[in-house]
């Protein structure tokens, strides 16, 4: 006799097939309530918004004094996940949403969760985010490396901080020109680098910020004073057995937008205990 719960199963699956429905796709849990409808985890903090997707996407948002963003074209995405260096320079390999996996629950009050997942190249990957009254840490590392073995890779997290200006892009008159300047004259990026030499750069003179001139032998403090974020500070802090590089897409005013590197050494850090620590103040 077919037992009634085979019954139930088989109807299931004709109606899923009638439908013409699949499963969906694993991807990490997400919130079902507004602002964070699609996250699977967030941070609401008087400085600042952080939110995680499902698809294990990274926002910062900077907030004001009120607790609204100062623009949404301001807001700073993190990418994290397995960077591959090339002969030609690195790239970093895209995440597999489908493949994410936490045995935590989706939460709006963030404190510390473990995600792991793959990336294209089937490289696996471990990170680790926590939180402490504002101040909050990223780390990870390499598991395996699937297919990505010709080159080598890393663990990464990656800070994009965009145009700050969106409205000052081109300017072709002299005069609007030294307007601008002394409008940003006080922007800049303090940094400290891993053997202890202090670095200060405006955003004022073309830069390129990949040069050896700003990194150094590598970066292990940061501050980062930008006009259009008004008072807000962005501290970022590379904890031993790790460091932070810049780099923009070619040399330019930093005020058009940079990158904040930040890798462990896995010949030092080979259980992913390093972080790289922010905060906005």
């Amino acid at each position: 006799m077919t037992k009634p719960h085979c019954l139930v199963a088989a109807a299931s699956a004709l109606l899923i097939s009638a439908a013409g429905v699949t499963p969906a796709s694993a991807q990490l849990p997400s919130l079902d309530k507004q602002p964070w409808l699609g996250h699977f985890a967030a941070i609401e903090h008087k400085r600042f918004r952080l939110g995680i997707t499902s698809q294990g996407k990274i926002n910062l948002v900077p907030t004001n004094e009120k607790g609204d963003p100062f623009s949404q074209s301001l807001s700073i995405p993190i990418l994290v996940g397995i960077e591959e260096i090339l002969p030609g320079g690195a790239t970093l390999r895209t995440i597999k949403p489908e493949t994410l996996v936490t045995e935590d629950k989706a939460t709006e009050e963030l404190e510390k969760t473990t995600i792991r997942g793959k990336v294209t190249g089937d490289a696996s990957f471990e990170l680790t985010i926590e939180q402490d009254r504002g101040a909050v840490s990223i780390g990870g590392r390499v598991v395996e490396p699937g297919t990505l073995t010709k080159n080598p890779i890393r663990f990464v997290v990656r800070f994009r901080f965009p145009t700050a200006y969106p409205h000052n892009k081109k300017i072709a008159d002299k005069k609007e020109q030294k307007i601008f300047d002394e409008k940003i004259e006080d922007d800049r990026i303090d940094l400290k680098w891993t053997d202890g030499k202090r670095v200060k750069e405006s955003f004022i003179d073309p830069v390129d910020a990949k040069s050896k001139e700003i990194n150094g032998p590598g970066i292990s403090a940061a501050q980062v004073e930008i006009g259009a974020y008004k008072d807000r500070k962005f501290v970022f802090l590379a904890s031993p057995g790790s460091s932070m590089t810049l780099s923009n897409d070619k040399p330019a005013p930093l005020h058009l937008g940079f990158t904040i590197h930040w890798s462990p050494d896995p010949a030092k850090d080979p259980e992913g205990k390093a972080r790289v620590t922010f905060e906005v103040k």
